[in-house]
């Protein structure tokens, strides 16, 4: 049973660095009060923590907030708890809400880019993709860009927004003044907080991605082939191996950021997976189709799900996930300082 990422989120190694603890001394507090009778203290699995994995038999948990803070205001009862720790564990709480919120930003971002263009010195996207990035409705953002327009700091034409070939688009300039209009007027805090973030975390990722490399076909087809000589021309999840012995298997390269949307990995041996073709074709069913984009997070979900014994494999994949992560990241340091 996979766990759901949106509530557990917080690793131990950082919940115990939080709190002043070694891992050790974490997992036996855990382990206490799990097996306590008495429930204003008990942590539950399923409600305080999720098992991510197990190594040498002993269990890798993942926290929820509540679980966090529970442990936390368990030690302050104790008296173990230093207010330094107690800040420690919000601090830590509130970067990793963060972080959740700037993910899912940038992943917007990267899929609904298609519109994206670089006119009289500025970047422009289509209000349809500025629509999807604020996971909004366009009814709304039409409201929010009348109040803008209302305002003593109204949007101005061929600069924060434009008309072209009928099609109203807007700037970067005119991004950020929808994420502070939008923020400030929305009902919802989460909603709010979403878009008070968006000025901030777009702007990066759309430079990049007007630059962004794309691969030609013959070295997109070189690293799908050295990745299966890598992989010593064997599924990385079945373990299934094509030889002389099993010609009727057909191995593929799974992209593990898809080849569409983060197409400037698609070159990138480090984002190929070789796997069988029949599970790549039962993964992208899983994930709503091959036109559905995917992430490396979507994969760890479908293999802890479908092959949950794969402990090995699902280490290996959160390990690519930190080094993709990273690159991602890096090819948006190299972009060259710039203002819209």
């Amino acid at each position: 049973m996979p766990f759901d990422k949106e509530v557990f989120y917080i690793e131990e190694i950082k919940l115990a660095e939080a709190l002043g603890l070694n891992q050790q001394s974490l997992d036996e507090i855990v382990d206490f009060l799990q097996a306590s009778a008495d429930e204003s203290i008990q942590l539950k699995e399923w409600l305080h923590f999720a098992i991510q994995n197990y190594v040498n038999k002993q269990p890798i948990r993942i926290f929820s907030r509540e679980g966090a803070l529970a442990i936390a205001s368990y030690l302050d009862l104790r008296g173990d708890a230093t207010k330094i720790a107690l800040n420690g564990v919000i601090a830590l709480l509130e970067q990793y809400s963060l972080n959740q919120i700037d993910g899912k930003i940038r992943r917007a971002v990267y899929e609904n880019s298609s519109s994206l263009v670089y006119r009289n010195k500025r970047h422009w996207l289509s209000r349809e993709d500025v629509v999807k990035i604020f996971m909004t409705t366009s009814s709304r953002l039409i409201r929010a860009f009348g109040d803008i327009q209302r305002s003593d700091f109204p949007m101005r034409i061929n600069i924060d927004f434009e008309d072209y070939d009928g099609l109203r688009f807007f700037s970067l300039s005119g991004l950020e003044k929808l994420s502070i209009e939008l923020s400030l007027k929305l009902r919802s805090e989460e909603r709010r907080d979403y878009c008070k973030r968006v000025r901030e975390v777009a702007p990066p990722v759309l430079k990049f991605l007007a630059i962004a490399p794309s691969p030609e076909p013959k070295q997109i087809e070189q690293a799908m082939n050295f990745a299966k000589n890598r992989d010593k021309k064997t599924c990385q999840v079945t373990g299934v191996v094509r030889d002389k012995y099993n010609q009727r298997i057909e191995l593929v390269g799974h992209h593990l950021y898809d080849q569409k949307t983060y197409h400037f990995l698609s070159a990138d041996p480090d984002n190929i997976l070789t796997i069988d073709k029949k599970l790549h074709e039962d993964f992208h069913q899983w994930n709503g189709g091959t036109q559905e984009t995917c992430t490396i997070d979507d994969f760890i979900d479908y293999v802890e799900w479908r092959y949950p014994e794969k402990h090995e494999l699902i280490l290996t994949l959160h390990n690519k996930q930190r080094v993709l992560r990273l690159k991602l990241a890096q090819f948006q340091r190299t972009l060259p300082e710039s203002r819209d």
